[in-house]
């Protein structure tokens, strides 16, 4: 049995595929979320169905037999928005079934090397984005704040924030994969949820004019004959600016 392999996009069915793949170490082309648009001629799309009983024993299995250095890796490689996730992390714990823990020693092998790679991007843009986040207060006393990274990285900042602002109600949406976490600050606690944008939230008068405030202060605080295009766009990309109050128009 070796192909192309489908499964509902879900976590669960993720890893009821890679339950019965590795339990037969099958040879695996491709492995996807959806079908692809036009089947090979050679090759045809194999549907495998999320089982969570499955599911649940497999992920207890891993965390048993995996180090956590592993685990952290594959939890940043699940959270990749990476054409190749599913096949690379496929690779990864089929040499894991063969070296065992060794593996983590394994950086420069092809199986490993990419893993390591994706998982370094997702781990660096959360940290990043510890500092890109800006709230606006909204009508009703609730606070949002828009990003759009590059991954799936609400997981890895929720807990930052869920402490740093454990007595406001607030939301952090990512407009990209339209998710968002909401935190809830009488039972402190906050879900990762669905959430897409069908109009610009309202804010209160008194954002607006501390947002004119905080403008005012940044750019007064510059300086012309030190400015340095460059160091500030390495510090601070034009991709999240859009988003940063200091930067918007």
């Amino acid at each position: 049995m070796s192909g192309c392999y489908c499964y509902d996009g879900t976590l669960a069915g993720l890893l009821s595929l890679y339950a019965r793949l590795l339990a037969e170490r099958v040879v695996v082309e491709r492995i996807s979320a959806t079908p692809p648009d036009q089947q090979s001629l050679f090759s045809s799309e194999i549907y495998i169905a999320t089982d969570q009983a499955v599911a649940e024993a497999f992920w207890q299995r891993l965390t048993r037999r995996l180090s956590s250095h592993s685990l952290k890796l594959l939890r940043h490689c699940l959270l990749a928005d990476h054409p190749q996730q599913e096949l690379l992390i496929y690779t990864y714990l089929l040499l894991e079934a063969e070296q065992g823990k060794r593996v983590d020693g394994m950086l420069a092998h092809p199986a490993v090397a990419p893993v390591w790679k994706l998982s370094q991007q997702v781990g660096r843009e959360a940290h990043r984005y510890l500092g890109f986040v800006r709230f606006q207060q909204l009508q009703g006393g609730l606070y949002y704040a828009a990003i759009a990274p590059d991954h799936r990285i609400l997981l890895l900042i929720g807990a930052h924030f869920a402490e740093r602002f454990s007595d406001q109600q607030w939301v952090i949406h990512d407009q990209r994969h339209n998710e968002g976490i909401l935190y809830d600050a009488e039972k402190k606690e906050w879900l990762l949820l669905p959430m897409e944008l069908h109009a610009q939230p309202e804010i209160t008068p008194q954002e607006i004019q501390f947002q004119q405030l905080w403008r005012s202060y940044f750019t007064t605080l510059a300086i012309p004959e030190r400015r340095n295009l460059k160091l500030q766009q390495g510090k601070v990309p034009l991709k999240v600016r859009g988003y940063l109050t200091e930067f918007m128009a």
